[in-house]
């Protein structure tokens, strides 16, 4: 039997999903390409990962998938070539066909997140009064806090100087997957005078909508969705590791450029973004067929450029 994991989704780092987290049924719509992505992969000898980052060399072996703001996104795990795939997508200049408006409307319909809200009796114990919004105060900014296993990722200046800049006018938002004492050891709890903070289970697109400003990370669906709510939206990775990220590919154009909304969109009607969904791509087979055969095709042009 096939280990089709968007049939199963795990989010944890133990494989076990944690009794007060529910990932949105909208994940199993990805099921079927899923499965064609793996057989095509399999006729053509190419490994296959789920939602891993690593950096092969650009004759890379593996390719990877996950979940993008409930579509599939497929790359090379390279960091150099996911990212001139969507440079290569974006050049293509094909007029788009629904992948922004899917987004929009999923957060219009408040299926935006990945995550249910699900602040019932199971998640007594794992919140804390000192860190929930209580909706009257406020802000112009919004930073939105990855899990507490990608702390390694983020800039501990740069929150300071946000944090400095911005005082009671900045809300953090923390993650779904976040443990508290993670939290203290990153030395959060210099920030609860100083700013607002909104806890696990709060609405993550009702907040940003209040906001002006968005901080995100080279990780996250935010910066998209924050952009096409009309935020303007920064980083607040380590420069050294921002590429590293599993989106870096989308959202370095988010960060990168003044209209990343427009140019995403045309980037993801092209099947070198490695973008699918089964309702907008009407022949979704078709364009994994066509991002196989250009992924492959930019890998032997380039194989044993380098040995070392």
């Amino acid at each position: 039997m096939e280990n089709y994991q968007f049939a199963k989704f795990t989010i944890s780092d133990d494989g076990e999903e944690p009794e007060h987290i529910e990932v949105r049924k909208k994940i199993y719509d990805l099921l079927d390409i899923e499965k064609y992505l793996i057989k095509q992969c399999k006729l053509k000898n190419i490994e296959v990962s789920y939602d891993v980052t690593a950096d092969e060399r650009c004759n890379w072996v593996t390719l990877n998938y996950t979940s993008y703001a409930g579509m599939m996104l497929i790359n090379p795990l390279s960091y150099d070539t996911a990212m001139w795939q969507m440079y290569d997508a974006i050049n293509d200049n094909l007029k788009p066909v629904g992948h922004i408006d899917f987004i929009k409307n999923n957060i219009a319909n408040k299926n935006g997140s990945k995550y249910l809200n699900n602040n019932d009796d199971r998640t007594k114990g794992n919140e804390r009064e000192d860190v929930e919004y209580d909706g009257s105060t406020p802000f112009k900014a919004i930073c939105l806090l990855p899990g507490h296993n990608k702390f390694n990722t983020i800039s501990k200046r740069k929150l300071d100087a946000i944090s400095n800049h911005y005082k009671k006018d900045l809300l953090f938002k923390l993650h779904p997957l976040t443990d508290l004492g993670e939290l203290e050891r990153f030395g959060f709890n210099e920030y609860l005078d100083r700013c607002q903070v909104a806890g696990f289970y709060e609405d993550m697109y009702e907040l940003i909508e209040k906001a002006e400003h968005v901080y995100s990370t080279h990780i996250s669906e935010t910066a998209l969705s924050s952009a096409i709510l009309g935020k303007t939206v920064e980083p607040i990775d380590i420069y050294d590791v921002r590429m590293r990220g599993g989106f870096a590919s989308i959202n370095n154009i988010c960060y990168g450029y003044k209209d990343p909304v427009s140019m995403l969109g045309k980037a993801f009607a092209s099947p070198k973004s490695g973008v699918i969904h089964p309702t907008i791509d009407k022949n979704w087979k078709q364009k994994i067929d066509l991002y196989l055969e250009y992924v492959l095709e930019r890998r032997e042009l380039q194989n044993g450029f380098y040995l070392e």
